[in-house]
């Protein structure tokens, strides 16, 4: 009788629950899962995470961004967690999480240098994923209080032109102070977002030979946006004007650039400008009071695995970790190497030293224009 009783037991502490209470077991999941990820350890976060209730809460990770739909779809097929978030700009995940004490999301996806921020005022945990030592050492690292920061994927800076109601394409940043282009131009707003940010260096570069000089960048912009060029300025990434046919450039990162291209359906070329622009990584953080730290971590052993990694390249992004091969269905719809004929690397430290002072003279030259 007791030995029936003790099979019983671990009969039941063998299943578990995800959110929509369905029943799941290891043997199930793990048939589904790439050998890299069916370990003991990733076993162990998955038990956790589903008794934590089978859920992940994220900021600034939407759908429409860097594949995020694909790869969240993939995590609840792979394991039965559901996938909620809000989404924001970088300079807004800083200042929540900040101020709630990174205790409402479990992971983030904001600017590497605000990422930085986030360690350094011992924000991020301090757990590191097993991969975590192939990221390349400038795309990673640990504050002195322990919380460690890393970018997950890779991008560069440029523009995709809806060549229906635009029929002399743009190849220069400095091409837009054409009047022909009045009304057509969508930024995202580099008070509120990391990508805003990079676009002031992209044209700062251009225009003076400094991605740091961020005052050349934000008068360009104001010269645009004198002209009535700028049609309009968001504080967090959408493509419904484009859709509509009533934004005909908008600037983005090439990764989301190639999937709008590919998916939206409006006739388009992207252009990496010649005159200059910038690349930058796209930081990927687990909070440090995480409501559910174990389905975190769990996802941080998913997005940094090699498995995880090659998911990006479904949306055309470019991951951190090095050597992970495109999948020969994709080669040909990524830019080719000549499309990037001037482009740097952005220093995230000059970045984060900047930032703030570019933010107010961009308040102070344009401000809600």
């Amino acid at each position: 009788m007791k030995k029936l009783i003790l099979i019983t037991i671990l009969l039941v502490s063998l299943i578990v629950f995800s959110s929509s209470g369905q029943q799941w077991t290891w043997d199930q999941i793990s048939k589904d899962l790439p050998e890299e990820l069916n370990t003991p350890i990733i076993r162990a976060l998955w038990e956790k995470a589903i008794k934590e209730g089978g859920v992940i809460f994220s900021y600034g990770m939407p759908d429409i961004w860097a594949n995020y739909g694909g790869i969240f779809a993939e995590f609840k097929r792979l394991f039965k967690i559901e996938h909620s978030d809000i989404d924001m700009g970088s300079s807004i995940v800083l200042a929540r999480m900040t101020e709630e004490n990174a205790s409402k999301n479990d992971i983030a996806d904001l600017k590497p240098s605000l990422a930085q921020e986030l360690a350094k005022r011992g924000l991020t945990s301090n757990y590191k994923p097993r991969l975590w030592y192939l990221i390349p050492s400038n795309q990673r690292g640990q504050a002195d209080n322990g919380s460690v920061w890393q970018a997950g994927y890779r991008g560069t800076l440029g523009f995709i032109v809806n060549t229906t109601i635009v029929k002399k394409v743009p190849r220069r940043w400095k091409d837009l102070l054409d009047p022909q282009y009045k009304g057509l131009l969508e930024y995202l707003d580099p008070r509120a977002t990391g990508t805003g940010v990079n676009t002031v260096e992209a044209i700062s570069y251009a225009v003076s030979g400094d991605p740091y000089n961020y005052q050349a960048g934000i008068d360009f912009l104001k010269k645009l946006h004198d002209m009535g060029v700028v049609l309009s300025v968001e504080p967090k990434v959408e493509v419904a004007k484009f859709q509509r046919g009533e934004t005909g450039i908008l600037v983005n990162f090439d990764y989301n650039l190639m999937k709008w291209k590919n998916e939206l359906g409006v006739p388009s070329e992207i252009v990496i400008p010649e005159d200059g622009t910038v690349a930058s990584g796209g930081g990927i953080i687990m909070a440090k009071n995480a409501p559910h730290p174990n389905t975190a971590k769990l996802f941080m052993e998913f997005i940094f695995s090699k498995y995880g990694q090659s998911l990006f390249y479904e949306g055309y992004v470019t991951p951190i970790i090095p050597n992970i091969p495109v999948p020969e269905r994709l080669k040909d719809k990524l830019l080719p190497p000549s499309a990037y004929k001037k482009v740097v690397f952005v220093n995230y430290t000059k970045d984060a030293e900047i930032t703030p002072k570019l933010q107010e003279y961009y308040n102070k030259v344009i401000g809600g224009k």
